[in-house]
């Protein structure tokens, strides 16, 4: 038998690595607790995996009834819900206890779930238009405006003052309601605005 001797820097490092497989830390924690990059922590993490795995039957293997199962519940009953959400069920409503990385993988190896994209970047506020009327934004929402009953409310505004040059509450948001809200800002800034009419 071959004995491995390690040192303290060693065990320290692989103690850290396992704890963020166990989920106990971050891999921003264990980039600053080792002094390594977070490319180099995800290095490890996959290395210590495939040494843990090599040759071996995983401990927590799940039997293949259990997967058509769980594949099954989430194409069924439970399609579209997020991981977590699946999980909570298939354990409270099924009995069926799996960790969410687990589960999460076997969702995306079955292909019922791709992979999350990347957060998307943080808008950064445009510049508005440079002169008066070049721009003129509609939008229209429903709310309780005036009081118990729902109304819309379809509203103007000239992009390069921030000038609301007309707004008008209708009782939907037809294609006829927008036309009335058009017509009468011609009909008022059409001169400033340089619009014909």
């Amino acid at each position: 038998m071959e004995v491995i001797t390690l040192s303290q820097r060693e065990i320290t490092r692989y103690q850290v690595i396992k704890d963020t497989l166990d989920r106990k830390i971050s891999n921003n924690q264990a980039s600053t607790l080792l002094g390594l990059s977070k490319r180099q922590i995800i290095r490890l993490k996959n290395k210590v995996r495939r040494d843990n795995l090599r040759g071996k039957t995983p401990k927590i293997a799940i039997d293949k009834g259990t997967i058509e199962t769980i594949l099954n519940l989430y194409l069924n009953t439970y399609s579209g819900f997020n991981v977590s959400h699946f999980g909570e069920f298939l354990k409270e409503a099924h009995g069926i206890n799996i960790s969410r990385e687990t589960l999460r993988n076997l969702l995306l190896t079955s292909g019922l779930r791709s992979k999350s994209k990347s957060a998307p970047k943080h808008r950064s506020r445009r510049a508005r238009i440079p002169r008066e009327g070049l721009l003129i934004q509609m939008d229209s929402s429903e709310h309780q405006w005036l009081g118990q009953a729902s109304t819309w409310l379809i509203a103007t505004i000239d992009d390069a003052t921030g000038e609301v040059p007309y707004a008008l509450f209708v009782d939907t948001d037809s294609t006829e309601n927008n036309m009335r809200v058009i017509k009468k800002l011609v009909e008022t800034k059409g001169d400033t605005y340089g619009l014909i009419y």
